[in-house]
């Protein structure tokens, strides 16, 4: 299989080591998948859906608009939901809140 792939998602793929590569995607297509998995359960349960803003989710937990006690039972629903252990995933949150 081929695929084509922008210019920064090649480097990326570039700097991993070659035996690692179909690894790489396959992990990220998981995910991709448990993510639209995840929203269309939101949808069908009746949240609606918001607009990707990394910045904007950072900014509002940083001004408190999101509690530490909200964000913590976001993370552990999440967690739930895609069946994983709370810290695996409070740590990948940690990690997106760095990037």
């Amino acid at each position: 299989m081929t695929v084509s792939v922008p210019e920064d998602v090649a480097e990326q793929l570039d700097a991993l080591p070659a035996r690692q590569v179909s690894a790489y995607v396959t992990e990220a297509l998981r995910r991709r998948r448990a993510s639209d998995d995840l929203r269309a359960a939101m949808r069908a349960a009746g949240y609606r859906e918001f607009p990707y803003d990394p910045e904007g989710a950072v900014r509002r937990l940083a001004e408190r608009r999101v509690t530490p006690e909200m964000r913590e039972g976001a993370i552990a629903r999440v967690a739930e939901l895609l069946d994983r252990p709370v810290d695996e995933v409070r740590a990948d949150f940690d990690r997106s809140d760095v990037a």
